[in-house]
């Protein structure tokens, strides 16, 4: 029998409330181009320019918590690959 495991690869920080798709909304995505795991960074917004994000400086901490276990899951990613 095959064994499987849950992979998270993305953490939405959003004001409570809002949904997903919010504009406010900043995805924490882990992604991986056959190089290792990274992380990646984006918000759902039609006005900012491409590469840029926006954050409020309320939202930081949360955005920087979520940002740490996205790279902890790299990190395990990795192991586990290796």
């Amino acid at each position: 029998m095959t064994e499987y495991e849950i992979t998270t690869l993305s953490l939405i920080v959003k004001p409570k409330g809002e949904p997903i798709f919010s504009e406010r909304a900043t995805i924490i995505e882990m992604t991986d181009e056959a190089a290792g795991p990274f992380i990646k960074l984006r918000q759902i917004n039609d006005e900012i320019e491409r590469g840029e994000i926006q954050i409020d400086p309320a939202e930081w901490p949360t955005i920087q918590e979520a940002i740490g276990l996205m790279i902890a899951e790299c990190f395990h990613q990795q192991n586990t690959i290796e």
